[in-house]
């Protein structure tokens, strides 16, 4: 096979996760073997998803929600009243206050409330990173499509983006949706959709849903199409 990303041939035998597990949880939908070279994986997992499932909306959810990585490590955030760690229990997190003083007013109940940025830190790693996983989903289920000319250059922004190139995602994000949720949010769902002749990806989440155009020529909808903050068009510059 031909990996999708880098257009050489493919032996690789390993079968990864389309959604990062540290993302999407054990249920997280499996890709096919041979559609990522192993070259092509391990930089995609090293240098733009690890950076990318430390923005928001991703590193929040994974707190929240008490998913842990690939390799067992607990998710992590700054809040405005110290440190949040996750617990591995939905709903469950560690606080680790940023002062003596306003821990024992954490404990007293005079402090119940913390804030956390809700802003895309790394949009060009988020941006990647759901063009890998809408790629990967392409290349499962219409692989002849994957590695045409028809999402080349998804391919490459995904892979190794130029200096100067730019790429958009929507980004819908509603947390109150898994922060009210009683039972495990992690399941995840993504799909492939062809909107006015181009193909989009589009991923749900519990609070979240996200949809990248998976081909050029397409411009995002305009904010009285769909309102911020719960929308919000995010451009990324290489």
């Amino acid at each position: 096979m031909t990996c999708i990303f880098c257009r050489n041939e493919s032996d690789s035998r390993n079968i990864g996760h389309i959604v990062p597990e540290s993302l999407g949880g054990k249920n997280s939908p499996i890709g096919k073997t041979g559609v990522t070279c192993d070259a092509c994986n391990q930089y995609l997992g090293q240098k733009v998803e690890a950076k990318a499932l430390q923005s928001f909306p991703f590193v929040g959810y994974k707190v929240i929600a008490g998913i842990p990585s690939k390799h067992g490590a607990m998710a992590s955030v700054q809040a405005s009243i110290g440190t949040i760690r996750a617990t591995g229990r939905f709903g469950i997190f560690e606080l680790y206050p940023r002062s003596v003083e306003l821990g024992k007013r954490v404990g007293a109940g005079e402090v119940t409330q913390l804030r956390i940025l809700a802003e895309v830190t790394e949009p060009l790693a988020v941006c990647r990173m759901l063009l890998k996983i809408g790629l990967e989903l392409l290349g499962k289920h219409f692989y002849e499509v994957a590695i045409s000319d028809r999402v080349a250059a998804a391919c490459d922004f995904a892979r190794r983006p130029k200096r100067g190139n730019s790429w958009w995602f929507l980004l819908r994000s509603n947390p109150e949706d898994y922060l009210l949720k009683k039972d495990d949010p992690s399941d995840s769902a993504i799909e492939i959709r062809e909107c006015e002749g181009v193909l989009v990806t589009v991923m749900h989440l519990s609070g979240m849903s996200a949809m990248i155009p998976l081909e050029t020529g397409t411009l995002p909808p305009s904010k009285k199409e769909l309102s911020e903050p719960e929308y919000r068009t995010i451009w990324a510059v290489c």
